[in-house]
């Protein structure tokens, strides 16, 4: 008995020793979560930051660039007022020089209504009365001849934009039409009217704009018993102030 026991004790340690590495094995054989990559985790954190701040900064860049860009100046309640200086262009007998002068409240931004009159300066004989009176020694018997006009009218702009100047600078304007009604007075009298026209403005700084616009009005030229339709197409040039000198821009 006394020379068993040291073999005994030497396979008790190895069963143990063996069975406890057996258990390592098989926990490991059975853990279905795979060991963890720290440098993958990691690169894949940041590049989920970097996707992030990508996102944030589209959106943030968004906010500061609208799809519309903001207009370079501002009519919206303020009043604008203005000479104007004027000729006609189909007239038959005379040449109409005139000058007038306009007031308009902006309503919004693309409509305002409109106070204006202007009269006669001067009057040049066109060739065809001239040819007329000299060439067959006749007279035109009382050819009609415009003296003033007074209407109110209503303009809309629906139309911004902008043009480069020879790439120096930029020219912000606007593109109009107008229609209303008034007083036409000829050598003949007082008239009704009519009138429409298109014009454009041109933005030279926060309150002054120059304009240019045709218009053509239509009146009833009565002269003794007989009634004729008449028309006279006018182009006008102005140079236009607006108050208040100033405005506030904000996006709607």
């Amino acid at each position: 008995m006394t020379g068993f026991k040291p073999i005994c004790v030497p396979l008790a340690l190895a069963f143990a020793l063996g069975a406890s590495s057996s258990s390592v094995v098989f926990a490991q054989e059975g853990d279905e979560t795979p060991p963890v990559d720290t440098e993958t985790s990691a690169e894949a954190e940041e590049t989920d930051k970097a996707v992030e701040e990508r996102e944030d900064g589209k959106q943030k860049l968004s906010d500061r660039i609208k799809s519309v860009q903001r207009k370079d100046f501002i009519k919206k309640e303020r009043i604008e007022i203005f000479p104007q200086f004027a000729l006609d262009l189909n007239d038959p007998f005379f040449q109409h020089l005139i000058v007038g002068v306009a007031g308009s409240y902006h309503v919004a931004d693309s409509f305002a209504v409109e106070l204006r009159g202007g009269f006669v300066v001067a009057s040049i004989e066109q060739s065809a009365i001239r040819f007329v009176r000299i060439e067959t020694e006749s007279l035109i018997e009382d050819p009609p001849e415009f003296k003033y006009h007074a209407d109110i009218d209503a303009l809309w702009a629906p139309f911004y934009g902008k043009i480069s100047l020879f790439g120096e600078g930029i020219l912000h304007f606007d593109t109009y039409v107008t229609a209303g009604g008034g007083a036409f007075g000829t050598d003949a009298g007082l008239n009704p009217s009519l009138n429409f026209g298109i014009g454009q403005r041109y933005f030279i700084n926060d309150w002054l704009t120059a304009r240019v616009e045709i218009r053509d009005y239509i009146f009833m030229d009565n002269r003794g018993n007989e009634a004729d339709l008449q028309n006279l197409l006018v182009l006008g040039f102005s140079v236009s102030g607006f108050f208040p000198m100033s405005f506030e821009y904000e996006f709607q």
